[in-house]
């Protein structure tokens, strides 16, 4: 059902300036939040980073303290075993001691070597065991453990060395604790303990799972990172014991990745948000953008037609007149739309105008050819128009109006008289032209005949008169003449078949033996020679007009006589050819002389067209027209041999 409410059609005029402006200023601050989420991620992980690290630095070096926790008290234990060792060792000492039994003693092998070393002048080997004087084999050992010995003395207190690699390739700590009797110094209990078999007898299994030990090389710092460890000192009197420690395994703490993951995927789902409002603003400016654009061509198109068109309501009611139905009816579209009543530019004696415009809609084919109508003007002329009409449909299919459009066709209409007096007299000009051509050719064909006709009937006449000539010579000549006055004859029947545009008779005829027959009887120049460049026998069959055909091979080959001397070049000569051709064949007509000019090839078929002196344009005409004739064609090309010009006669041969 059709709505009553009318169509708006200001809102066609919509001003898309101030969205395309809200849509800009939202792309920005998309672009910016997404530049700040990409910060946010980004600061997010440099900050998980340095956690990471934080804890990791912390995590090294409460290791490290407990390793030099562990093993220094460890060493403790060590120096009063091996001091109660130093007073077992005394011959005034207590005898029933027992032995140490602390967990350096549950293992043998913890302990290279423990022995008793009595004091003896400094620099005095002499009282050191098989054992010390083996390990001071190299002198940088020997300075070591005097350096060792002599501290002990010295500080009174218990001294490291090393660690020194034995000649077994073993590293080892040295370790020398002093035994004083009454302020004298006695000796030393010294004893080699192997770095290795230290951290695998007193590190416990927990601490190896994820760490692994070794002795580190002389050129680490202490507390330097490594690739994947560290290097941990162990502070002991007069030894530099460094161990490099190398972690297993990732050991980050799992709650900040966890926390970092989390807001990850928060971030990326608002990143993901945001490129989707992204592409639906991008979409929407888009669309803005082809709003403005069939905005613009709508716009320019209404300014620019010619074409007049009007809007209706589903009551009849004019909603809508463009500029150019104004001019054309001279009344303005607000005047129109206002105005109440009949329109005022509609002849009352045509009826109803909606009427009629509903109905012409309704049928396909008026709708498609138009209606003639006729409007009146504001100053009371008549304007003729054609009308088209049509529903405006909504896309659920209801209609809310009718459009129309009228074409003046005023001026049309007395164009198309004006152009049909001037085909009439196109046609009674072109009825004169064929006039003349048949004229022109029949001048031109006749002309040899007519000749020779002329000159045998003046050679009889003179020797009738001098009675030089009997009756049995009188009769080849008049039958000659007879033959002549028919071929005449003939010509005139097939050129007004020709000019009347009539079929021929065309009849198989076999080439070769007509080119050379027609080549032959062409009366050439004196100095210009014939050559003939035809197959054996008769050579290919073609359905042709005999007669005709002659009359096209008879002008190319005379006109080929005509031009080859002028060139200058010597002997001249005219070379007739058959060229083979797809489906065809062609005769080939090429002379010595100075070729066609390029300006000139354009207009050289053209009838009364003629670059010869005293010559009428019609020969190679008449030429290009019986070859049409037989549905072949002919062209015009240089010679390569000749030098001269070379045109080709093309006919089919079925």
């Amino acid at each position: 059902m059709a709505t009553d409410t009318p169509l708006d059609f200001d809102t066609l005029d919509l001003d898309t300036r101030q969205a395309a402006a809200l849509t800009r200023r939202a792309m920005t601050w998309l672009g910016a939040l997404l530049l700040l989420v990409a910060a946010s991620a980004v600061a997010m992980w440099l900050f998980l980073r340095a956690e990471e690290a934080r804890e990791a630095d912390r995590r090294r070096t409460a290791d490290a303290e407990w390793l030099d926790q562990t093993l220094r008290f460890h060493f403790r234990r060590l120096e009063g075993d091996l001091a109660a060792l130093a007073l077992q060792a005394q011959p005034a000492g207590p005898r029933a001691t027992a032995p140490p039994s602390g967990p350096w003693w549950r293992s043998p092998e913890l302990l290279a070597f423990h022995g008793w070393v009595p004091a003896a002048a400094p620099g005095d080997r002499r009282p050191w065991p098989a054992y010390l004087q083996a390990a001071a084999q190299q002198p940088a050992h020997a300075e070591a453990l005097s350096t060792l010995l002599d501290t002990t003395r010295g500080l009174q207190r218990p001294a490291y060395a090393g660690p020194l690699v034995s000649a077994g390739g073993e590293a080892l700590l040295w370790l020398a604790v002093p035994h004083f009797e009454q302020g004298r110094f006695v000796g030393d209990h010294v004893a080699a303990v192997p770095v290795e078999r230290l951290l695998a007898g007193f590190i416990p299994a927990w601490f190896l799972q994820d760490h692994a030990l070794a002795l580190a090389d002389g050129g680490a710092e202490p507390g330097s990172n490594t690739h994947r460890g560290y290097i941990a000192p162990i502070n002991l009197a007069g030894a530099q014991l460094r161990l490099q420690v190398s972690t297993s395994g990732d050991g980050a703490p799992f709650a900040p990745r966890a926390f970092f993951a989390v807001a990850m995927l928060c971030l990326a789902g608002m990143l993901l948000a945001l490129l989707a409002l992204w592409r639906d603003a991008a979409r929407r400016q888009r669309a803005e953008a082809r709003l403005q654009t069939q905005l613009a061509l709508r716009t320019a198109m209404e300014r620019s037609v010619t074409l007049g068109l009007r809007a209706w309501d589903t009551r009849g009611r004019l909603l809508y007149a463009n500029p150019a139905f104004a001019r054309l009816v001279g009344w303005a579209p607000a005047e129109l739309i206002t105005h109440s009543g009949p329109p005022p530019y509609w002849p009352e004696a045509q009826g109803d105008e909606f009427a009629q415009l509903q109905t012409a809609a309704s049928d396909p084919a008026t709708q498609q050819a138009g209606v003639a109508q006729r409007l009146r003007h504001r100053d009371g002329t008549a304007i003729d128009v054609l009308a088209h009409s049509a529903p405006l449909t909504l896309a659920s299919g209801e209609v809310v109006g009718w459009v129309g459009s009228v074409l003046d066709v005023t001026e049309r209409q007395r164009v198309e008289r004006l152009a049909a007096r001037q085909q009439e007299l196109l046609e009674a000009s072109g009825r004169l032209v064929a006039m003349g051509e048949v004229a022109s050719t029949l001048a031109h064909e006749l002309n040899q005949p007519l000749g020779a006709l002329s000159g045998f009937a003046t050679g009889l006449l003179n020797r009738v008169r001098e009675r030089r000539i009997t009756l049995d010579e009188i009769v080849p000549v008049v039958e000659r003449m007879e033959r002549m006055a028919d071929k005449a004859g003939r010509v005139i029947q097939r050129i007004n078949a020709f000019a009347r545009r009539q079929d021929m008779t065309r009849l198989p005829m076999a080439l070769a033996p007509f080119v050379a027959r027609v080549a032959h009887s062409v009366p050439l120049p004196e100095g210009v020679a014939l050559e003939l460049s035809l197959a054996a026998g008769d050579g290919p069959t073609v359905p042709a007009d005999a007669l005709l055909l002659e009359n096209a091979l008879h002008n190319l080959v005379l006109n080929a006589g005509e031009w080859a001397p002028r060139s200058g070049r010597t002997p001249a000569r005219v070379r007739v050819s058959l060229v083979p051709g797809e489906r065809q064949i062609g005769v080939c007509v090429a002379d010595s002389g100075p070729g066609v000019p390029p300006e000139q090839r354009a207009t050289v078929f053209d009838a009364f067209s003629s670059h010869k002196p005293g010559g009428m344009g019609m020969g190679l005409a008449i030429c290009r027209s019986i070859a049409e004739a037989h549905h072949g064609r002919i062209e015009l090309a240089d010679s390569p041999d000749l030098l001269g010009a070379k045109f080709t006669l093309w006919l089919p041969l079925t």
